[in-house]
């Protein structure tokens, strides 16, 4: 008998585990602020109850049953009131969709009641709980063909590209020092990212470029920047007006001579109205400014360098390739300034944050700052008018590259080490200003997103639209896309067509990532919520 009443209790006991519910209400996120998806996503707030061990996938079938939609057999509802079947209208119901939550600003990545006991929070209220559709996985669309040789760095332009409508070009520079063009965004099709033109720019490899919209007469043109291990740094043209894309190449534009007396390791264009100013590093610790010449007054007396002139011997002949014949009055620039600001090698450079590009004062604005990660473990921030060191953070680790985020100077940083860091690099803001994200505010310290590389990251990159997200390369041959309200990446993708090959770079475009490295050959990934 009371072996029964024993075994009951138990039964009854393990019943109310399984049965504990919390009371939760969903918001949707504000970073939703297109009207017609609010209108189609809103729920009503008012508090509803859900399994205390429910997680993501359970909550995203709530979610996706409350407005109505198909709720999939292989969702994991934790417990939630559901029979398992589908009922036969469900044909004419919307498709699901995958959702993303948010507790404490920090995304939910364990069931519901685990994650509030971290958090310290109370049940005796409703939790509120923001939602919002999560990003898809990165899919493959598209790739260059082989290259002949490695694909040492890229930067997507917005805004640029050949004829009316184009969203966007791809600048990569490679180990052979040849600059190409690929057409950006949707505009590429599908199956095969298509070459439009190149230069070769450097007798050796190119360790560094950036490219930005300058607006000429009638016509906007993108200026894109090389440096390289030949010890050369220059900016080619690329106009932007023709319509035939056959007819589009890459003019040598300037020769910046005189600020350094190693290898190129970094640079950085910024354009401000009609002022366009560019950063460079080197493997010594260099840095230096420039002033940009006008990309419509290229009079002057030409130059020939030894880069273009060997180059053009060097590539002559070779199909579908611009040399030195499209240098015309090519200008040599001289530094604004130049000063050791790193013992070693500036391997990031980032202009500082100046305000919300929304606003027209604020775009025509030149930054008054800018933020360098050297090899030396070190983070700096300059103020541009007197080269003064404003900021000075000591890491850990070398810095292998180094990202802005787009709304405010918070930096993430890549390392030898399989990690990403973030540093919070703001000095005028809130707190002491040099306080690191999630690091309670001590200098030199940092936020580590787990290690989930195998290998030396290579490069690391935020989105240009999304403050949250960024993406990262490695060694290891894969791109990582991350959120860093969590520790975790999001998503991981396989870069390289080969094993052992390395993944070297990648570019943010619209709705897209690209990727680059020892394989040779350039990848196209749609990443879009």
């Amino acid at each position: 008998m009371s072996d029964q009443s024993m075994s009951d209790g138990g039964d009854n006991h393990a019943e109310a585990e399984e049965t504990t519910k919390l009371r939760i209400s969903f918001v949707l996120s504000p970073s939703i602020r297109s009207q017609t998806q609010r209108d189609l996503l809103e729920l009503p707030s008012e508090p509803i109850a859900v399994p205390s061990s429910i997680r993501k996938k359970g909550l995203s079938a709530v979610v996706n049953h409350l407005l109505d939609r198909k709720v999939p057999k292989e969702e994991d509802t934790s417990g939630s009131d559901s029979d398992g079947s589908n009922s036969d209208d469900d044909e004419a119901k919307l498709p699901a969709i995958p959702f993303d939550f948010l507790l404490q600003d920090k995304l939910l990545r364990l069931p519901l009641e685990s994650a509030v006991r971290k958090e310290g929070l109370s049940t005796e209220r409703a939790l509120e709980i923001q939602y919002f559709p999560a990003r898809l996985p990165p899919k493959k669309e598209g790739e260059s063909e082989s290259l002949p040789d490695w694909i040492t760095a890229m930067d997507y332009c917005i805004g640029s590209g050949s004829g009316s409508g184009s969203s966007g070009m791809l600048f990569t520079g490679g180990a052979d020092g040849v600059v190409r063009t690929f057409q950006g965004g949707n505009d590429s099709g599908g199956g095969s990212l298509k070459e439009l033109t190149s230069v070769a720019a450097h007798t050796g490899s190119i360790q560094c470029l950036s490219s930005t919209s300058v607006i000429g007469d009638n016509c906007s043109k993108t200026l894109v920047a090389t440096g390289s291990m030949d010890q050369t740094l220059v900016t080619h043209v690329y106009d932007d007006a023709k319509e035939d894309e056959a007819a589009a190449v890459l003019k040598l534009h300037a020769v910046y001579s005189g600020g350094h007396t190693n290898s190129m390791s970094s640079v950085a264009l910024s354009t401000s109205g009609e002022k366009t100013i560019m950063a460079s590093g080197d493997w010594d610790g260099g840095l230096a400014l420039w002033s940009v010449p006008s990309t419509e007054d290229v009079g002057g007396e030409e130059v020939a360098t030894e880069a273009t002139t060997t180059s053009s011997k060097k590539r002559k002949g070779q199909r579908g390739r611009s040399t030195a014949a499209n240098k015309v009055n090519v200008r040599e620039v001289k530094p604004l300034q130049s000063i050791k600001a790193h013992s070693s090698n500036i391997s990031g450079l980032s202009w500082g944050y100046h305000g919300s590009t929304s606003s027209s004062s604020s775009s025509n604005a030149t930054p008054t700052t800018l933020l360098t990660g050297s090899w030396d473990h070190g983070l700096k921030v300059y103020d541009t008018h007197r080269m003064d060191c404003i900021l000075a953070l000591n890491g850990s680790r070398v810095v292998t590259s180094l990202a802005r985020c787009s709304n405010s100077n918070v930096v993430a940083t890549s390392s030898p080490d399989c990690t990403v860091r973030l540093w919070d690099m703001r000095t005028n803001g809130e707190g002491n200003g040099a306080s690191v994200v999630g690091g309670g505010g001590g200098s030199g310290m940092d936020k580590s997103l787990r290690q989930s590389h195998k290998g030396w990251v290579s490069s690391v990159q935020w989105s240009p639209t999304d403050p949250f997200v960024l993406a990262s390369t490695s060694h290891d041959g894969t791109l990582k896309v991350w959120d860093i309200r969590s520790s975790l990446p999001l998503h991981t993708a396989k870069a390289v067509n080969r094993k052992g090959e390395k993944a070297l770079c990648l570019a943010f475009g619209d709705g897209i990532i690209y990727s680059g490295g020892s394989d040779c050959v350039v990848k196209q990934f749609a990443c879009k919520i």
